[in-house]
């Protein structure tokens, strides 16, 4: 069987090319690619744009990039920002700057520092951030780290086996920050800086500066007399 061997793509300056499938591309200052980009690697420093689905194996990011469809990775590495107009799918994604998804996200590992806004569904095995996060729709993961920092965090529904929020201490993290959510539902749920409507879990631990409306436990319940419960009920 005849193998074809791919191309590579550089784009310095100011450039635009044809989508298409390429081993590598590079963008080194302002880069437009066309529909159907396939790469095993790409690589942009300055500004990247794909006008369409876009599937590679790496992706690294230093500066500024978007995705007007959707976008499929292995390894993803922004220092930056990132904006996918689709849904992004991915095995590891380690984001430092901010990122923002127009569809669902789903992968193994999400590192972010920094901010990510999810417009529907976020599902990935691990999920750390720190920083702010906004997930219009259901954030789910097997552990979930939630550092609060900047601003204040939105998730409408959180499920997972362990989730921890805790408020990062800063000097620049002076400002009210906090995460607002419908319903958190895990295994073992600590949580501070937190309102929610309701809170359900195996074991339930309320850190400081929480309000919540109902927590439903079956094993462990502790609360910190810094906050506020309106009911509780043993399962």
């Amino acid at each position: 069987m005849e193998t074809t061997k791919l191309g590579n793509l550089k784009l310095y300056g100011a450039g635009h090319a044809a989508g298409g499938a390429y081993h590598n591309v590079s963008i080194k200052g302002e880069g437009v690619v066309g529909e159907g980009l396939s790469a095993v690697g790409c690589r942009i420093y300055g500004t990247g744009l794909f006008l369409g689905k876009a599937e590679t194996e790496r992706l690294r990011v230093l500066g500024e990039s978007e995705c007007k469809g959707d976008l499929t990775a292995g390894k993803i590495n922004i220092y930056g920002t990132m904006k996918v107009s689709g849904s992004l799918q991915f095995d590891r994604f380690n984001l430092k700057g901010q990122t923002e998804i127009g569809g669902n996200m789903t992968g193994e590992s999400c590192d972010v520092k920094g901010k990510l806004s999810v417009k529907g569904d976020c599902e990935t095995e691990k999920f750390h951030v720190t920083g702010c996060v906004d997930v219009s729709g259901l954030l789910n993961s097997g552990e979930i780290k939630l550092g609060l920092s900047h601003d204040i965090s939105h998730v409408q529904e959180i499920g997972g086996t362990t989730i921890t929020v805790k408020r990062r201490a800063s000097f620049f993290n002076r400002k009210k920050v906090k995460l607002i959510a419908d319903v958190i539902e895990g295994d073992r749920v600590y949580l501070e800086n937190t309102e929610a409507a309701v809170v359900r879990g195996k074991e339930v631990i309320i850190g400081p500066g929480c309000s919540i409306g109902t927590i439903e436990y079956a094993n462990k319940y502790e609360c910190d007399p810094h906050s506020q419960i309106k009911e509780k009920t043993k399962l």
